[in-house]
């Protein structure tokens, strides 16, 4: 399974981003192996979330965790496309391994 989660730094040992839209980076761990991507949504003046939720569909994850909802729009297109959201109250990205 492949799951995305937004961070603030490419490390293990990055926070968990509360805003997945405008995230700096994006953390894909997939069987306890992590890849980072820049988020091509940060630095969107407006439709910020909609265009990281395509990047997530685009990276082929499964599921996204964030700390909050990602807002009505990013989540009717991760939906759409089949990619489950878990909220979750973590904090490192470490936290997930």
């Amino acid at each position: 399974m492949r799951v995305l989660v937004p961070v603030d730094e490419k490390s293990r040992n990055a926070k968990v981003y509360s805003e997945f839209g405008k995230a700096p980076y994006f953390a894909v761990i997939e069987n306890g192996e992590v890849s980072f991507y820049e988020n091509p949504g940060a630095s969107a003046k407006g439709g910020a979330g909609v265009k990281a939720a395509q990047f997530a569909v685009d990276l082929n994850v499964d599921r996204v965790v964030v700390k909050k909802n990602p807002g009505p729009n990013a989540t009717s297109a991760l939906e759409v496309a089949g990619v489950g959201i878990e909220v979750k109250n973590v904090e490192k990205l470490e936290e997930l391994l």
